[in-house]
């Protein structure tokens, strides 16, 4: 199939090089020329501009920082939209707002073009292992089109999710429910090293216990793994202010996930946006007046 990708970042890069490695012929273009150079290395074509790559293909997928880079690309002049034709089917990768998701479905059928909104999961290590969690939603048969497609990159057992924006609010509480998990074990963490507990006995303790299933990233929490990123604090921030932005939509008041955007928005302010999400530690911590310690090796005397 002819396939076009916007956006070749730490997902849409590596999502690219699967298609063409499946035997797709791909159309590319991102604003960083290098990112698109690389693909064009490994035999994608290179385009000029979004519109450019909509008129090379039958499916077009983007992967992009933010709602409102998703609406430049669609709408903006030089946009896919510019090249809109019945038929095409456009494949919206990115962690939008509802809201915009609804909006440029809306917008797409106006133009006989069919959208779907499939945010993605998994981060950039699933991205290289073409094992992305997808989340369609949109148009059945539209999706259908493209589900070979999506499988280059994707699960085998995705599944179409319902009308548009179905996908888009499914991803955003993922990522409330998985942020605000993370974000409560570091503020744990940092209770008990203040209070000076033997933090190698209090890990031990809460993996065996009902707290452990919260703790997927403790190891990275404890050890300070946070300076290289393949998820931005500052998305991290856009994802959960997009939550609340959605749930105020729909009416559904989300006190927690509200006061964890806080210290995220707090960190971003900080200077820490270009950090792995969990450097909000270094926040916490400043308000705490207190620096957790990296525990000594396990076989250290």
């Amino acid at each position: 199939m002819d396939v076009g990708f916007i956006g070749l970042g730490n997902i849409g890069g590596p999502c690219a090089k699967h298609l063409l490695d499946a035997g797709h012929r791909v159309t590319v273009f991102d604003i960083d020329e290098a990112a698109a150079g690389r693909l064009a290395s490994a035999g994608a074509r290179s385009a000029e501009s979004a519109a450019e790559v909509a008129a090379a293909a039958e499916a077009v997928m983007l992967s992009l920082p933010t709602p409102e880079a998703s609406e430049a690309v669609m709408a903006g002049e030089g946009g896919v939209l510019a090249a809109g034709r019945p038929g095409l089917v456009v494949v919206d990768l990115s962690t939008n707002s509802v809201g915009t998701a609804r909006s440029l479905s809306e917008r797409c059928r106006q133009a006989g073009v069919d959208y779907i909104d499939c945010p993605v999961s998994g981060g950039a290590w699933a991205a290289d292992r073409g094992d992305l969690a997808l989340m369609p939603s949109g148009d059945e048969a539209a999706f259908d089109r493209v589900r070979e497609v999506l499988a280059c990159f994707g699960k085998d057992d995705t599944k179409w999710l319902g009308p548009s924006g179905t996908g888009t609010l499914i991803k955003l509480i993922n990522n409330q429910v998985f942020l605000v998990a993370t974000q409560v074990f570091g503020e744990g963490y940092l209770l008990a090293a203040k209070a000076g507990l033997d933090t190698g006995r209090f890990l031990d303790v809460l993996r065996a216990s009902s707290a452990g299933m919260y703790m997927p990233l403790a190891d990275m929490i404890v050890k300070r793994q946070w300076e290289s990123s393949s998820y931005d604090l500052s998305l991290a921030e856009k994802d959960l202010r997009l939550a609340l932005e959605s749930a105020a939509e729909i009416g559904t008041p989300l006190p927690l996930t509200r006061a964890a955007h806080d210290v995220l928005a707090r960190s971003v302010e900080a200077g820490l946006g270009t950090k792995f999400f969990l450097g909000a530690m270094e926040t916490l911590e400043a308000e705490a007046g207190f620096t957790a310690p990296v525990p000594p090796p396990v076989d250290a005397p």
